[in-house]
This record gives structure tokens, sequence and C-alpha cells, in this order.
């Protein structure tokens, strides 16, 4: 059963030193009392004992209060002292007369304020019985309506001090509730304003990054190791509007590996991207329009990837606590989202300024510049490792004379066309070019001579027999001159390929056009 009131979660004042100074001047009246009052005479000893007894309880609560001993025990033996002190005081004092009776309002104070209630009454009563007891002998039927003041006037103090101490103790627990609740709100926020923090800084290390599957790696890291999420994941969407898991975190195992979702009991996902904004579910349970990553996932947080208007995929979160994702969630992801966003249009337009800067703008292939710089590597990679490299030089015969009879806009849709055919007789790892004008290069990696001879005579016939069409869709047919020269065969250095190549082709208009020729 709790006997003492929880004075260390208090608002209040403690009234320890209020109370040591009530004692102190108790202990002058008893000293008066002892050595010069007229009350002392045969009961000498009593007095003595009791002047003794109270400075020894007195030191002990001074030590009490400087933390040496239990400040509640201390309160307690105070109580029981009093209620055995003050009635002999009182007996031997005058009795109804007496005018310690005054001493058991302090006795009554201090119980109510670290006693519970039970203690509490059970205190006041053995004070009203041992005030009763002490005026015994000397109690007269006249004397009735003091003793009944006395005693009244004592309980009605106790009830009007346990009802006021009540409220306040009352009071002052929704105050510390209150308290409690705004620290933990700071503590909270705190701790928010320390993660946005930390995710702008991110944000900005995310915007430097421009290329997509680093972005998408350091996406990842941002969820998992500061937001810490128990499963997450990146969702795009591809060309054919269909959507896969570009990287996804579970079981404590990242997977970078795309996997493709099928929307059919996955329509949330779909909807988010409809409406553009975040959706949060508090509880899966029993729901057929989400699939968690997480087979014990209770509550998902999805939310949009937005830039500009312009939609980039979404981001997932999971948790397996029901209702675990709060607005403050929302506001992180959202916030990881956007940058996430933004950095992917950025890599987007990166990518697309690259391939402007090394692509030729009408027929789509690569630029001179970017021919260049290819060739050169692959020359060192080839004389590196000992392999075969090929280079095919490819020019239109009559390509001035076409233009002057057809116009220029229907030799820029020749040379469109023309690029096309040559892409189907070439392969991917083959680099393709515009080398200038009506005239385009073709680098093949280990590539023998013969093979290149027969990729050249490949795309020499293709050509001969694709018929054109002009601006007017007036029917067409051109011819090209092929010159070929490859490595070790011809030339050591890539300036020489290429000056051996261009004069093989040459070769090819000086003898006759729509050739093959090999230096």
């Amino acid at each position: 059963m709790k006997l003492f009131l929880d004075r260390n979660k208090t608002l209040l004042p403690r009234v320890d030193k209020i109370y040591f100074v009530a004692r102190i001047m108790i202990l002058i009246s008893l000293i008066w009392l002892v050595f010069f009052s007229s009350y002392i005479s045969d009961t000498d000893l009593i007095f003595h004992i009791i002047l003794g007894t109270y400075l020894f309880l007195l030191v002990h609560f001074f030590f009490a209060i400087k933390g040496k001993f239990d400040i509640k025990l201390t309160y307690l033996a105070a109580i029981i002292y009093d209620i055995i002190l003050i009635p002999l005081l009182i007996s031997n004092t005058g009795e109804i007369n007496s005018s310690y009776y005054l001493l058991f309002f302090l006795t009554v104070s201090v119980a109510a304020y670290v006693l519970t209630y039970l203690f509490s009454i059970s205190t006041i009563i053995f004070v009203t019985i041992g005030y009763i007891y002490s005026i015994y002998n000397t109690f007269h039927l006249p004397d009735m309506f003091n003793v009944t003041m006395n005693v009244g006037f004592l309980w009605v103090y106790y009830i009007a001090l346990l009802y006021a101490s009540d409220h306040m103790h009352k009071s002052e627990k929704r105050l510390l509730k209150l308290l409690n609740t705004l620290n933990m709100r700071t503590s909270e926020l705190e701790k928010y304003q320390v993660h946005l923090e930390m995710i702008f800084e991110n944000s900005r290390v995310l915007a430097s990054i421009l290329d997509t599957d680093s972005i998408v790696e350091e996406v990842m890291r941002l969820l998992g190791k500061l937001l810490h999420y128990e499963a997450y994941a990146i969702v795009f969407i591809d060309a054919n509007n269909n959507y896969y898991y570009r990287a996804r975190f579970l079981d404590t195992k990242a997977n970078i590996l795309p996997k493709a979702i099928d929307l059919k009991g996955n329509e949330i996902l779909d909807k988010v991207i409809r409406q553009n904004y975040p959706v949060v579910i508090k509880d899966i349970s029993g729901r057929d329009d989400y699939v968690p990553l997480d087979s014990k996932t209770r509550s998902t947080m999805i939310v949009p990837m937005l830039s500009h208007g312009k939609l980039s995929g979404l981001l997932l979160a999971e948790a397996r606590k029901v209702g675990y994702f709060k607005d403050k969630d929302i506001d992180m992801l959202l916030t990881v989202a956007r940058s996430a966003a933004l950095a992917l249009e950025n890599a987007e337009l990166h990518k697309k300024t690259d391939k402007l800067t090394i692509t030729d703008e009408l027929t789509e292939t690569y630029n001179y510049r970017y021919f260049v710089q290819k060739l050169e590597e692959e020359k060192r990679r080839a004389s590196r490792y000992n392999l075969p490299l090929s280079l095919i030089m490819v020019d239109i015969d009559w390509f001035k004379q076409l233009n002057d009879t057809y116009g220029h806009e229907s030799g820029n849709l020749v040379l469109k066309h023309l690029s096309g055919i040559i892409k189907q007789c070439i392969r991917d790892v083959d680099i393709f070019a515009r080398y200038g004008g009506e005239e385009f290069a073709v680098i093949l990696p280990q590539t023998p001579q013969e093979d290149a001879r027969l990729i050249g005579e490949r795309i020499r016939s293709k050509v001969e027999q694709f018929i054109f069409h002009s601006i007017k869709n007036e029917e067409i047919s051109i011819t090209v001159s092929v010159g070929l020269s490859s490595y070790p065969e011809n030339g050591r250095s890539h300036e020489e390929l290429v000056s051996l190549a261009d004069q093989a082709l040459y070769r090819a208009k000086g003898e006759g056009r729509n050739l093959v020729c090999i230096t």
C-alpha cells in the first residue's frame, strides 16, 4: 500500500526549509519551557527528555535536507513524534488551556503534504484521540464548547487543506502531463528539424549526381540510413506505361535489379500517380489494392516524385506497426521525393545535352568530334590487346547533282534514310558517325579487313536497291562509294587509318563509283 505522495514530480515549491524553521521556533519554545517556565517541577525529567529527543529529531531533519537521509522517512518520524510529544506537552502545560494544542496544525499540514489520503486521515484521527486524552483529566462540561471548537477547527483545517491539496495535485498532474507532452513534442520537433537539415544537405549532394543509377543508390541510402524505414522501394514507369521496382529494400537486404509490378492488386500505385498526391494507409490488413514488399507490413506510405509538374516515379515506405506514419513522415519522404525527382530531371537533361554535343541533329548519328575521340580510343585498345580494327568511309555519289535536281530538303531526307540503312547493316558495338556533308564513317572494333569489306559491300548493295523519295514523294535512286582501311594491315595511328580510308574512297570514286575499295 502506498504511504507517501510522489513529491519528486511536483511543480510546488519544496517546504522542507520552511518546515525546518518552524521546528526551530518550536525548539526555542521548548527551551523557554524547560529553563524559564513555571510549569517545570517534579516533571522536570520528562521535559528534558522531550527537549533532547526533539533536538535529535531536528538534527536528523537537517541532514535529511542535505540528502544524507530519506526526507520522507524523516517527515514520517516527525509526525509520529508529534502524535506522542504534543499530548505530553498539553497534559503538562495546562491541558485544556495549553497553547501547545496549536502544534497539531503543523502536524496535520505535514501529514496532508507527504502522506496519501488513507494515512493522512489516520494521522488526524490519532491527533484527535491524543488531544482528547491529554485534556481528559481536567475536562468539565462547560469546556465542551472550547474542546469542540478546537477539534472542529482542526478537522475543518484538515479537510480544507486536503481539498486544496487534491485540487492542486490534480491541476498539477494535468499541467505536468501537458509539460511532458510539450517536451516530447519539442524533442520530436528537434529530431524532425535535424532530419530535415540532413535531408536538405544530402539533397544538395543528390542534385550534383548526373547518373540515374547513382541517384537511385543515393535515394536508397537516404531512405535506409537517414530515415530508417523497415522496407522501402523506388517505383519507375517505362515508356509502355508499365510499373516496375527500380530498387527495393526488405529483410535487411537491398536489391537494385528491376522487377515488374502487376497492377492487379496494386491499384493504389496507379491512384497515387493519377492524383499526384501522397497516400498513407494506416492498416493494410484486409485491403486488396496493395501488395506489400514485406509480408509483415501493417502500414505504408506512398508519395510521387514530382519536379516542375513532371512525374518521375514513386517512393514507398513500409512499417510493421499499424498507424506508424505521421504527417512529419510524409513531409520528410516528400522532401526526399522532390529532391530525387529534381535530380532525375537534371540527369535526363544532362544526358540529352550530352547527346546533343556528340550527335548530328539531322541524321541522329554521332558527330565528327565524337568520331575522332572514339577512333583514338579504339585504336589504343586494338594496339594494347593486339585486336583487329577497321574503318569504313561511305560517300553518296553525285550528291550535288541530287540537291540541284530535287532541292536541299530532299537531300536532307536522303541523308536521314541513308543513315537508317547503314545502321541496319552494322552491329550495336560499331560506332556510326556523320563525317561531314554527305560522307559517313563507321568504326568497326575487333573486325578484320575481310569482314569489314563484307559489311561495306552490304551497305553498298542495300543502298543501290533502296528507293528513296524526295520531299515531293518523287522516287530517287542513289549509290554510294565505300573506302576501307584496317589495323594492323593499314596504318599504325588513327590519323593514318582515316587518311587511308579516305584514299580508298576516292579510288572508288575514280574507278566508276558504287564500289567498295580497300587501300
